[in-house]
């Protein structure tokens, strides 16, 4: 119940600055077309560094949370094998860390 209460909030926090990225190139995008119409030579040239970098912007988004999320599809699927063929010795150390973080929280409380 724990797993799914952190997925949750993960999934919560994620959209959240998911939304917020988002809000942002979209106001930089907002800001580049009211200032189209300023022919000043320093004006245009800064706006098509930003055309550039916001484009960059959303490609290094969409190419970094597809890359995130295979990754971490991977890594699901590789513990997920190793927790199968491997059961008591995953047993053991969680046993190990248990008695581990047992003794330093006693430790920690004297």
């Amino acid at each position: 119940m724990e797993a799914q209460l952190d997925t949750s909030n993960l999934r919560k926090v994620k959209k959240m600055a998911n939304a917020s990225i988002n809000e942002f190139l979209d106001n930089v995008d907002d800001l580049t077309k009211a200032i189209k119409d300023v022919e000043a030579p320093e004006i245009a040239r800064v706006r098509a560094k930003v055309k550039m970098a916001l484009a960059a912007a959303k490609s290094a988004l969409s190419d970094g949370a597809a890359q995130v999320k295979g990754q971490a599809r991977q890594v699901s699927r590789t513990t997920d094998t190793y927790v199968r063929d491997n059961p008591w010795q995953v047993v053991g150390i969680a046993a190990v860390v248990g008695i581990a973080l047992g003794i330093l929280m006693t430790r920690r409380s004297d």
